[in-house]
């Protein structure tokens, strides 16, 4: 009760100064429909700007920004002008928690505080806002550094029990540590972590605790909790520290057996952490019997630890179980002496290590590995001979092809540019559907073909397209169909084309093939059509054919319910990685196709595509996978509603506006967003790039400056509108500057302008399959090959606009 009598003085403390907060002047808000000058002055306005101008009456005011939101638009404006023109109406309180919301989403924490606090103060206790308001209302506080009113605001949301009520308890705990409350602290953080929420949180609350716990003496209570992370502890990395810390907690409250367990399991479980290495030291230097060098030697091997992997190699050599174990040891001892320099002991241990059993996997290893070390020594011919003697000795074995690569590379490196390419013709010829052989055949294919060979050009690609299935079946035959086009034969070329379309469709060789029969489907369901229910019930009797009949489906760790229920709420108040997180976890548990196609469901209705579109691939991988063993076809095909939920169509009609307004076919830049972020709003790059759009700061702010948005912060580029806005205009920018060709766009959207026309040669773009493939960051290289595969499903499936409606 003390928190809520706290809450309640500062929420009067709070209104005292304030009824509402600025709105716009009706001169500005007419200029557009933004928020806070986000759009720019040409978009169509919300409210026309002439004499007798006229406000539209609430409940409008109301719809329009709640259409808006919707869309990915804060909606700002219109519930502002709803605050200014009516503040006796009964659509006020909405109007400020959604202006108020707006506000908390660009950072504008004071603002939106008052509004949140005025709200409560005046909407009904029934009101389903008022939660999601109390909640951003102690973000707020936390915000602005005010602890104490944060602590009151989130257990007064706290007892409310919604089910986001762990999360509150954790930011809860983070305010009771800022004020010096351990005690609360600990108790927050462990509550949280003692719940169903997803696994991250829960063991970040137990590690919290812990700190806390031993900066205040409590040892004992601490080194207890570590069984309780570890049952959350799955990935090796961080399951490893845990280990190693909770050991260190061990040894020095005086318990060497647990502490000895714990290491032991690191090295066991984590072998490949630097935690693993720590582990194996402290063994080794205590003389711990436990310790196995094999184990040891192996880790040490794969830290880079090259000296200390020989010792403990040498000590488990002569102990080796069998003539396999005893090979592989002494191969990676030969490697570990290579790493040093001393080539010589290298090539004796290696050729010790073959000779033992030459026909075992380990001693075909060893004898590759050999092979390599002799030419890094300098003795390239001798290297030549030896891989092509492994090629010819073992022509089954899935190195072969390996060997014969690195034979024509060694070859091309003394020079021998002719004997390199026998070689390589042999690789492919021989091994067609090797990785290396795929490569080989491919590359070769293309120097024939822009060399005028069209006919050799068609050979290697038919090799290719023969001895493959799906993409690279699809790969050579495409290229075989162009180079039969290239000699004139339009029939086989159409023939060539129709293999790669039947054998790879969703691939960007099976949506060129389509394009240049002339055949290519265009989808007549609109952007906006739902998802009907007899798609679903199609897709369910498509699982149900996955699914054994005396199979018996797992319940989920999580009910469904409450995981959807949770990540709803968790939107609302905006948390949208925590959100996230949420879903993934449950999609990962997911052990069944009927589990990922709930899921699936359950997030498209909810309005999350990103996990939808995340639990749809697997149940999709999980069909294959099933049909693959089972050596059957499903007759069904892949159902539309599992197409719909992989392909998904968010912000239709924001896309469709925005996109045709830049010249640009809508579905194509929801291909691009697919391959962007997967339709996560919240994403980011490596690079730092954000949004579904994946626009990079420095870039989105000339967008800013070119669309007149004097507003702009670079977190706006999370706000699906903003992003798709931006991203629209920037792709028909690069539309432009390429003469309109969609792959040189496409190359320029992800690697820059200058590098598009210097693959092309200029702004214009002759050949779009050339192109690609004189692109030379791969990257850049599988970025518009997938962009352009995913607008060829994207045009199977929809209307060009969402205007257009389903026959």
């Amino acid at each position: 009760m003390r928190y809520l009598w706290t809450l309640c003085l500062l929420l009067l403390i709070s209104l005292a100064g304030c009824e509402v907060v600025d709105a716009p002047p009706p001169d500005q808000t007419a200029v557009a429909r933004s928020v806070d000058g986000l759009v720019a002055p040409e978009r169509a306005p919300s409210i026309p700007v002439h004499e007798g101008f006229s406000v539209p009456p609430a409940d409008e005011l109301l719809a329009l920004g709640l259409a808006a939101r919707a869309q990915g638009d804060h909606g700002a404006t219109e519930f502002s002008q709803l605050l200014q023109y009516y503040p006796a109406a009964d659509e006020v309180p909405t109007a400020q928690f959604y202006l108020a919301e707006s506000y908390a989403q660009r950072g504008r924490w004071t603002s939106a505080a008052e509004l949140f606090g005025a709200f409560l103060a005046t909407a009904p206790a029934e009101d389903p806002l008022r939660a999601p308001a109390l909640f951003w209302l102690a973000r707020a506080h936390e915000a602005a550094g005010a602890h104490e009113a944060a602590i009151a605001a989130y257990q007064a949301y706290r007892e409310l029990a919604t089910p986001i009520e762990p999360y509150a308890a954790l930011r809860q705990a983070a305010q009771e540590r800022a004020l010096g409350l351990d005690e609360a602290a600990i108790a927050s953080w462990l509550y949280a972590a003692r719940t169903t929420i997803v696994a991250g949180e829960r063991a970040g609350a137990f590690e919290k605790a812990i700190a806390l716990l031993v900066a205040n003496g409590r040892t004992t209570e601490a080194l207890a909790l570590y069984e309780e992370v570890l049952e959350l502890a799955e990935q090796p990395a961080y399951r490893a520290r845990i280990l190693s810390e909770a050991a260190a907690l061990a040894a020095n409250q005086g318990q060497p057996e647990l502490a000895r367990r714990w290491l032991i399991e690191v090295i066991e479980r984590s072998p490949a952490t630097a935690q693993a290495g720590a582990a194996v030291d402290q063994l080794r230097a205590a003389g711990d019997p436990a310790l196995d060098p094999a184990a040891g030697g192996a880790i040490y091997f794969t830290l880079e630890r090259w000296a200390d992997a020989v010792a403990l190699f040498d000590q488990a050599i002569p102990i080796a179980p069998d003539a396999a174990v005893a090979i592989e040891l002494r191969r990676m001892r030969g490697l570990a002496l290579r790493a040093q320099g001393d080539f010589a002991g290298a090539i004796a241990g290696l050729a010790d290590a073959a000779a033992l059993a030459p026909d075992l996997n380990e001693g075909r290893q060893a004898r590759l590995d050999l092979v390599q070390t002799i030419g890094q020594s300098g003795e390239t011919e001798q290297a030549i001979a030896g891989y092509t003697e492994f090629a010819l000795l073992y022509p089954d074995d899935p190195r072969a092809p390996v060997a014969l690569d690195r034979a024509a590379q060694l070859r091309e490196r003394l020079g021998d540019s002719e004997g390199a390419l026998q070689t390589r013709r042999e690789l492919g010829q021989r091994y067609p559907a090797s990785n290396e052989g795929r490569i080989v055949l491919h590359t070769l294919g293309l120097a024939l073909f822009r060399a005028g060979q069209y006919d050799e050009a068609r050979q290697v690609w038919g090799l290719l397209a023969e001895g493959n299935d799906g993409l690279f079946k699809a790969r050579g035959a495409f290229w075989a169909g162009r180079a039969a086009r290239a000699l004139g034969d339009e029939a086989e070329a159409r023939v060539r084309f129709a293999v790669a379309r039947e054998a790879a469709p969703d691939t960007y060789e099976g949506v060129r093939a389509a394009e240049e029969l002339g055949d290519f489907p265009q989808g007549s369901l609109a952007l906006t059509a739902p998802i009907t229910d007899e798609a679903w019930a199609e897709l369910a009797a498509w699982v149900s054919l996955l699914t054994p009949a005396d199979e018996v489906a797992d319940e989920p760790v999580v009910p469904l319910p409450t995981t959807v229920s949770r990540t709803v709420a968790l939107e609302a108040v905006g948390l949208q990685v925590e959100a996230m997180a949420e879903w993934r976890q449950a999609i990962n548990r997911a052990t069944t196709p009927l589990m990922l196609m709930n899921l699936g469901r359950a997030a498209h209705e909810a309005g999350a595509p990103y996990p939808a579109l995340l639990a749809a691939e697997q149940l999709k991988r999980q069909a294959e996978r099933t049909l693959n063993e089972a050596s059957g076809e499903n007759p069904l095909g892949e159902p539309l509603a599992l197409q719909r939920l992989r392909f998904p169509t968010p912000y239709a009609t924001l896309i469709d506006q925005e996109a045709t307004a830049h010249g640009i076919d809508p579905r194509l830049f929801l291909a691009l967003v697919r391959q962007e972020s997967l339709f996560n709003p919240g994403a980011t790059s490596w690079v730092g790039a954000r949004g579904l759009g994946q626009v990079m700061p420095a870039t989105g702010q000339g967008i800013a400056q070119n669309l007149g948005v004097t507003d702009f912060v670079l977190d706006d580029l999370y706000q699906p509108a903003v992003s798709i806005r931006f991203g629209t205009f920037y792709l028909g920018q690069r539309l432009r500057d390429m003469q309109g060709s969609v792959h040189g766009a496409l190359a320029s959207y992800n690697g820059g302008l200058g590098n598009a026309q210097r693959w092309a040669g200029g702004t214009q773009v002759n050949d779009p399959d050339l192109f690609t493939e004189t692109i030379d960051y791969p990257e850049t290289k599988g970025y518009v090959r997938a962009v352009y595969a995913f607008w060829g499903v994207y045009q199977r499936i929809y209307a060009a606009s969402s205007a257009e409606t389903q026959p």
